[in-house]
């Protein structure tokens, strides 16, 4: 049993860390140019697809130099712990009594490591994170690299899960995870064979041998349902 457990507003608020970000690059730049530093950022995302700071700082560093240092220390250097979701570890290291947990996280190859790494995530899966730009693409990797007889996918965005289930059918139980900006985005596909209110609700649903016996009968029978 191998448990894919993506990052930005499952395992950490990511939408606390981007108000805290912002107020760092409001008392940096002030008002204006932190609006224009989001503005690349957003337009970035837009580009390439997934978030990319550091192409958003290079591009806005080539138009505003000053003050280049204390923004890069804002954005990269972030203290991720302090937005990690308080059931986190606890669910993490019941995961492992179960099953793999593994962190499959779509971004920047480069900076979204260090920020898994710098969160805590990192030690506490025993480093078996991986990060694609577009982990739906890559589900045949992530099986070759983590075989298991069954995956249970962990997500704050449902059209991600749909996409997981489509790929691997019965292979794979989908959890949605109602945190975030884009819990309640439309979506189409299949529905997730489970939703939970918050990360902490993750060890009564597949954290012990009995709760994901449960879940995962039940998964089938409303797969075989549909």
């Amino acid at each position: 049993m191998v448990f894919l457990l993506d990052v930005d507003n499952t395992l950490i608020d990511n939408d606390r860390a981007r108000e805290l970000m912002l107020a760092a690059t409001e008392r940096i730049l002030g008002a204006d140019l932190s609006r224009a530093y989001w503005r690349t950022y957003e337009d970035v995302r837009e580009n390439v697809g997934y978030v990319d700071s550091l192409e958003a700082l290079e591009r806005f560093h080539a138009l505003h130099p000053e003050n280049a240092a204390a923004l890069d220390r804002a954005i990269l250097d972030f203290d991720y712990v302090q937005v990690r979701y308080p059931r986190t570890l606890p669910v993490l290291g019941a995961l492992a009594r179960t099953g793999v947990p593994v962190v499959l996280s779509d971004g920047d190859p480069v900076i979204q490591p260090l920020k898994i790494g710098r969160a805590g995530i990192s030690e506490a899966v025993d480093g078996r994170v991986l990060v694609f730009m577009h982990k739906d693409q890559r589900l045949d990797d992530v099986a070759r690299i983590f075989p298991a007889d069954h995956y249970v996918a962990v997500d704050d965005k449902a059209a991600i899960l749909a996409r997981i289930k489509l790929h691997w059918e019965d292979r794979v139980s989908t959890v949605h995870v109602l945190q975030g900006k884009y819990a309640d985005d439309p979506y189409e596909g299949p529905r997730p064979d489970a939703v939970i209110g918050a990360i902490g609700d993750l060890e009564g649903l597949v954290g012990t041998p009995d709760a994901l016996r449960v879940f995962l009968e039940s998964a089938s029978i409303r797969g075989v349902s549909e």
